[in-house]
Protein backbone atom coordinates (compact mmCIF):
# COMPACT_ATOMS: atom_id res chain seq x y z
CA UNK A 1 0.00 0.00 0.00
CA UNK A 2 1.30 3.31 -0.82
CA UNK A 3 1.15 5.98 1.87
CA UNK A 4 3.03 9.19 2.65
CA UNK A 5 6.10 8.53 5.13
CA UNK A 6 6.57 11.54 7.14
CA UNK A 7 8.71 10.58 10.19
CA UNK A 8 10.72 7.20 8.84
CA UNK A 9 12.35 9.10 5.92
CA UNK A 10 14.43 10.84 8.78
CA UNK A 11 16.38 7.53 9.09
CA UNK A 12 17.90 7.61 5.78
CA UNK A 13 19.53 10.26 6.07
CA UNK A 14 22.03 8.03 8.60
CA UNK A 15 22.93 6.44 5.45
CA UNK A 16 23.69 10.26 4.39
CA UNK A 17 25.64 10.96 7.12
CA UNK A 18 28.08 7.74 6.63
CA UNK A 19 28.09 9.07 2.61
CA UNK A 20 29.42 12.23 3.62
CA UNK A 21 32.79 10.91 5.37
CA UNK A 22 33.61 9.55 2.36
CA UNK A 23 32.71 13.08 -0.01
CA UNK A 24 35.68 15.50 -1.23
CA UNK A 25 37.30 17.91 0.15
CA UNK A 26 36.75 20.71 -1.53
CA UNK A 27 36.27 24.64 -0.49
CA UNK A 28 36.26 22.64 2.75
CA UNK A 29 37.58 24.81 5.93
CA UNK A 30 37.46 24.60 9.79
CA UNK A 31 37.22 27.12 12.66
CA UNK A 32 38.60 26.54 15.89
CA UNK A 33 36.11 26.63 18.94
CA UNK A 34 37.56 26.10 22.60
CA UNK A 35 40.24 23.63 20.73
CA UNK A 36 37.79 21.75 18.44
CA UNK A 37 37.43 22.42 15.37
CA UNK A 38 33.98 22.97 13.39
CA UNK A 39 34.22 22.25 9.53
CA UNK A 40 32.57 24.89 7.34
CA UNK A 41 31.98 25.53 3.15
CA UNK A 42 31.94 29.39 2.49
CA UNK A 43 31.33 29.61 -1.04
CA UNK A 44 30.40 32.53 -3.42
CA UNK A 45 29.95 36.42 -2.85
CA UNK A 46 27.84 39.28 -2.65
CA UNK A 47 25.48 41.60 -0.34
CA UNK A 48 23.29 38.96 0.90
CA UNK A 49 24.44 35.95 3.01
CA UNK A 50 23.07 32.44 3.40
CA UNK A 51 23.07 30.06 6.01
CA UNK A 52 22.22 26.68 5.46
CA UNK A 53 21.34 24.73 8.69
CA UNK A 54 20.74 20.52 8.15
CA UNK A 55 17.76 18.21 9.14
CA UNK A 56 19.20 15.98 12.22
CA UNK A 57 22.63 13.65 11.90
CA UNK A 58 22.92 15.24 8.71
CA UNK A 59 26.66 17.48 7.62
CA UNK A 60 27.02 19.98 5.04
CA UNK A 61 27.70 17.75 2.53
CA UNK A 62 24.03 17.10 2.09
CA UNK A 63 23.77 20.46 0.90
CA UNK A 64 26.55 20.52 -2.03
CA UNK A 65 24.39 20.90 -4.78
CA UNK A 66 21.92 23.04 -3.71
CA UNK A 67 24.72 25.43 -2.00
CA UNK A 68 26.35 25.85 -5.45
CA UNK A 69 23.15 26.90 -7.13
CA UNK A 70 23.05 29.66 -4.68
CA UNK A 71 26.06 30.52 -4.90
CA UNK A 72 26.01 32.19 -8.06
CA UNK A 73 23.74 34.74 -6.60
CA UNK A 74 24.93 35.01 -3.01
CA UNK A 75 27.33 34.07 -0.31
CA UNK A 76 26.38 30.61 0.90
CA UNK A 77 27.55 28.98 4.29
CA UNK A 78 27.09 25.54 5.21
CA UNK A 79 28.76 23.57 8.60
CA UNK A 80 28.76 20.34 10.35
CA UNK A 81 27.17 20.61 13.60
CA UNK A 82 29.22 19.39 17.06
CA UNK A 83 29.92 15.65 16.17
CA UNK A 84 28.86 15.40 12.62
CA UNK A 85 30.83 14.95 9.11
CA UNK A 86 34.40 16.51 9.59
CA UNK A 87 33.57 18.50 13.01
CA UNK A 88 35.52 17.62 16.17
CA UNK A 89 32.69 16.12 18.99
CA UNK A 90 31.80 17.77 21.90
CA UNK A 91 30.08 15.85 24.62
CA UNK A 92 26.46 17.87 25.72
CA UNK A 93 26.45 19.68 23.08
CA UNK A 94 23.15 18.66 21.78
CA UNK A 95 20.24 20.79 22.91
CA UNK A 96 18.39 23.78 21.40
CA UNK A 97 20.57 26.32 23.32
CA UNK A 98 23.88 25.05 22.10
CA UNK A 99 22.79 24.24 18.61
CA UNK A 100 21.89 28.07 18.55
CA UNK A 101 24.76 29.45 20.24
CA UNK A 102 27.10 26.80 17.22
CA UNK A 103 24.96 28.56 14.38
CA UNK A 104 25.90 32.29 15.95
CA UNK A 105 29.63 31.41 16.37
CA UNK A 106 29.96 30.74 12.79
CA UNK A 107 28.26 33.71 12.16
CA UNK A 108 29.91 35.68 13.91
CA UNK A 109 33.55 33.85 13.15
CA UNK A 110 32.82 34.02 9.58
CA UNK A 111 32.61 37.88 9.66
CA UNK A 112 28.83 38.01 8.46
CA UNK A 113 28.06 41.78 9.42
CA UNK A 114 24.25 42.39 7.38
CA UNK A 115 21.18 40.33 8.18
CA UNK A 116 21.52 36.66 7.18
CA UNK A 117 18.60 34.16 5.22
CA UNK A 118 18.48 31.29 7.34
CA UNK A 119 17.58 28.14 5.49
CA UNK A 120 16.30 25.00 7.88
CA UNK A 121 16.23 21.65 6.78
CA UNK A 122 13.72 19.38 9.26
CA UNK A 123 14.96 19.64 12.54
CA UNK A 124 17.28 22.56 11.83
CA UNK A 125 13.98 24.32 11.50
CA UNK A 126 14.07 24.39 15.26
CA UNK A 127 17.44 25.59 15.17
CA UNK A 128 16.97 28.52 12.75
CA UNK A 129 13.17 29.46 14.46
CA UNK A 130 15.15 29.86 18.00
CA UNK A 131 18.06 31.99 16.40
CA UNK A 132 15.54 34.46 15.00
CA UNK A 133 13.77 34.67 18.22
CA UNK A 134 17.20 35.15 20.60
CA UNK A 135 19.13 37.20 17.57
CA UNK A 136 16.00 38.65 15.56
CA UNK A 137 18.42 41.71 14.09
CA UNK A 138 20.58 39.41 12.66
CA UNK A 139 18.11 37.56 10.31
CA UNK A 140 16.65 38.80 7.48
CA UNK A 141 14.33 35.68 6.33
CA UNK A 142 14.11 32.29 7.17
CA UNK A 143 13.46 29.52 4.86
CA UNK A 144 11.40 26.46 6.60
CA UNK A 145 12.05 22.96 4.57
CA UNK A 146 9.73 20.46 5.59
CA UNK A 147 9.88 21.88 9.08
CA UNK A 148 8.03 20.48 11.96
CA UNK A 149 5.76 22.78 14.74
CA UNK A 150 6.74 22.50 18.05
CA UNK A 151 3.25 20.91 18.84
CA UNK A 152 3.62 17.93 16.47
CA UNK A 153 5.04 14.76 18.78
CA UNK A 154 2.62 16.18 21.34
CA UNK A 155 -0.65 15.81 18.88
CA UNK A 156 0.68 12.71 17.17
CA UNK A 157 1.27 10.85 20.20
CA UNK A 158 -2.76 11.75 21.67
CA UNK A 159 -3.57 10.84 17.51
CA UNK A 160 -2.03 7.22 17.37
CA UNK A 161 -2.13 4.02 19.31
CA UNK A 162 -0.19 3.59 22.20
CA UNK A 163 1.86 0.91 20.68
CA UNK A 164 1.98 2.40 17.71
CA UNK A 165 3.69 5.37 19.68
CA UNK A 166 6.07 3.20 21.63
CA UNK A 167 7.29 1.41 18.81
CA UNK A 168 8.06 4.75 17.27
CA UNK A 169 10.20 5.73 20.09
CA UNK A 170 11.63 1.97 20.37
CA UNK A 171 12.71 2.66 16.94
CA UNK A 172 15.04 5.76 17.47
CA UNK A 173 16.02 4.31 20.97
CA UNK A 174 17.29 1.67 18.61
CA UNK A 175 19.36 3.85 16.56
CA UNK A 176 21.24 5.51 19.38
CA UNK A 177 23.88 2.76 19.61
CA UNK A 178 24.26 2.08 16.04
CA UNK A 179 25.51 5.47 14.99
CA UNK A 180 28.40 7.90 15.60
CA UNK A 181 28.31 9.71 18.93
CA UNK A 182 27.22 12.84 17.38
CA UNK A 183 24.58 11.49 15.49
CA UNK A 184 23.45 9.34 18.30
CA UNK A 185 23.20 12.53 20.31
CA UNK A 186 21.31 14.26 17.83
CA UNK A 187 18.84 11.20 17.82
CA UNK A 188 18.69 12.32 21.75
CA UNK A 189 17.69 15.49 21.33
CA UNK A 190 14.78 14.51 18.73
CA UNK A 191 13.43 12.25 21.84
CA UNK A 192 13.70 15.23 24.16
CA UNK A 193 11.58 17.26 21.19
CA UNK A 194 9.31 14.78 21.62
CA UNK A 195 8.38 15.42 25.29
CA UNK A 196 9.01 19.70 25.27
CA UNK A 197 6.00 22.22 25.22
CA UNK A 198 8.98 24.50 24.52
CA UNK A 199 7.78 27.23 21.42
CA UNK A 200 10.19 29.06 19.02
CA UNK A 201 7.96 32.04 18.26
CA UNK A 202 9.46 33.79 15.42
CA UNK A 203 9.54 37.89 15.23
CA UNK A 204 6.38 38.98 13.28
CA UNK A 205 8.53 41.28 11.41
CA UNK A 206 10.75 38.52 10.09
CA UNK A 207 9.06 36.89 6.61
CA UNK A 208 8.92 33.08 6.75
CA UNK A 209 8.73 30.52 3.82
CA UNK A 210 7.67 27.37 4.72
CA UNK A 211 7.69 24.50 2.75
CA UNK A 212 5.76 21.68 2.78
CA UNK A 213 5.99 17.92 1.41
CA UNK A 214 2.29 15.87 0.81
CA UNK A 215 4.10 13.52 -1.79
CA UNK A 216 2.92 10.05 -1.00
CA UNK A 217 5.67 7.29 -0.49
CA UNK A 218 5.96 3.44 -0.74
CA UNK A 219 5.67 1.98 2.93
CA UNK A 220 5.79 -0.92 5.00
CA UNK A 221 2.17 -1.85 5.89
CA UNK A 222 2.37 -1.96 9.53
CA UNK A 223 3.57 2.01 9.43
CA UNK A 224 0.48 2.94 7.43
CA UNK A 225 -1.90 4.03 10.06
CA UNK A 226 0.84 5.57 11.81
CA UNK A 227 2.06 7.57 9.22
CA UNK A 228 -1.19 8.73 8.23
CA UNK A 229 -1.87 10.16 11.56
CA UNK A 230 1.76 12.02 10.90
CA UNK A 231 0.58 13.39 8.21
CA UNK A 232 -2.56 14.71 8.98
CA UNK A 233 -0.76 16.29 12.36
CA UNK A 234 2.21 17.67 10.64
CA UNK A 235 0.04 19.20 7.24
CA UNK A 236 -2.79 20.72 9.99
CA UNK A 237 0.05 22.75 12.09
CA UNK A 238 1.45 23.54 9.61
CA UNK A 239 -1.57 25.49 7.94
CA UNK A 240 -1.76 26.63 11.08
CA UNK A 241 1.48 28.71 10.86
CA UNK A 242 -0.22 31.19 8.45
CA UNK A 243 -2.22 32.25 11.07
CA UNK A 244 -0.13 32.54 14.05
CA UNK A 245 2.43 34.43 12.30
CA UNK A 246 1.64 37.20 9.87
CA UNK A 247 4.65 37.28 7.84
CA UNK A 248 4.45 33.69 6.53
CA UNK A 249 4.54 32.02 3.43
CA UNK A 250 3.58 28.45 3.21
CA UNK A 251 3.98 26.15 -0.14
CA UNK A 252 3.30 23.04 -0.27
CA UNK A 253 4.29 20.10 -2.52
CA UNK A 254 3.62 16.85 -4.09
CA UNK A 255 7.07 16.47 -5.98
CA UNK A 256 9.32 16.30 -3.03
CA UNK A 257 9.92 13.97 -0.27
CA UNK A 258 10.95 15.06 3.34
CA UNK A 259 14.35 16.51 1.41
CA UNK A 260 12.56 18.92 -0.84
CA UNK A 261 16.41 20.60 -1.34
CA UNK A 262 17.33 17.78 -2.80
CA UNK A 263 14.03 16.08 -4.91
CA UNK A 264 12.95 19.74 -5.60
CA UNK A 265 15.80 22.47 -5.26
CA UNK A 266 14.04 25.07 -7.91
CA UNK A 267 10.95 25.25 -5.65
CA UNK A 268 13.17 26.78 -2.70
CA UNK A 269 16.01 28.38 -4.58
CA UNK A 270 13.42 30.44 -7.29
CA UNK A 271 11.64 31.73 -3.98
CA UNK A 272 14.98 32.86 -2.18
CA UNK A 273 16.58 34.29 -5.00
CA UNK A 274 13.07 36.89 -5.51
CA UNK A 275 14.35 37.86 -2.39
CA UNK A 276 17.71 38.53 -2.57
CA UNK A 277 17.49 40.68 -5.72
CA UNK A 278 20.15 43.70 -4.89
Amino acid sequence: MIRFCLLFTIFLSLNQYIMAQDSENKNINYLQNNGSKICYRDIGSGNTTIVLVSGGTLGLETWKSFQQQLSNHARVISYDRNGLGNSDYIPNGKNIGAMTEELDLIINKLNVNTPVVLVGHSIGGYIVRKYAELHPQKVKELFLIDAYHELFYKELKAAVKERMWNDYIGNWQSLISQVPPGAADEIGFNLELMKSDERYPVPPDIPVYLFTSIKEVEIEERFVEFNKRAFEVHLRLNKQLENEHRNLHHIITDKSSHYIYLDEPELITSEILKTIVD
